[in-house]
């Protein structure tokens, strides 16, 4: 069982009792969702090839776009959603996109922002997927939180 103990004086934070909040990153790509598509491979050529939240007006989360959608969207004749050299109907269909509302994958892992950092890790786990966005009660899209910043967190704690 993960209890508190004492580590240099500090008291260890608890991934049962840590809010999900303090370790989740606050900077992240955002577009809205009538962003143009040129704009978000000129956004992936800027800033490396990071995943990008699509939100609404009021910063609601609605999607993601990630590097396999742009593959896809590149190549739809390649099939890359299917595994298949047959070109499947979403790549197609992304492949004629003109707004990040297009090209965006709509489901995707969510947390709430008064998730904990257990509760976060077992969301991951359960949908087999190595990051997660954090929303509130409104659904607007809050944070990120990558598997990395997980590991980061239990290591720091002394818990791995």
């Amino acid at each position: 069982m993960i209890g508190k103990e004492e580590r240099s004086g500090e008291e260890k934070s608890d991934p049962e009792e840590t809010p999900i909040t303090d370790i989740m990153q606050t900077d992240f790509a955002r577009v809205h969702s009538e962003t143009p598509v040129a704009d978000i491979y000129r956004s992936f050529t800027r800033k490396g090839c990071f995943d990008i939240i699509v939100c609404d007006g009021v910063g609601r989360f609605l999607g993601i776009i990630t590097r396999m959608d742009l593959l896809s969207a590149i190549t739809p004749g390649m099939g890359i959603r299917s595994r298949r050299k047959l070109g499947c109907l979403e790549c197609i269909h992304k492949s004629a996109a003109l707004h990040a509302s297009e090209l965006m994958t709509r489901s995707h892992v969510t947390v709430s922002a008064s998730a904990t950092v257990a509760e976060t890790l077992q969301a991951m786990e359960k949908n087999r997927h190595p990051d997660v966005i954090v929303v509130d009660n409104d659904g607007i899209a809050r944070g990120l939180v990558e598997m990395c910043d997980i590991i980061t967190f239990l290591v720091r704690e002394g818990e791995i």
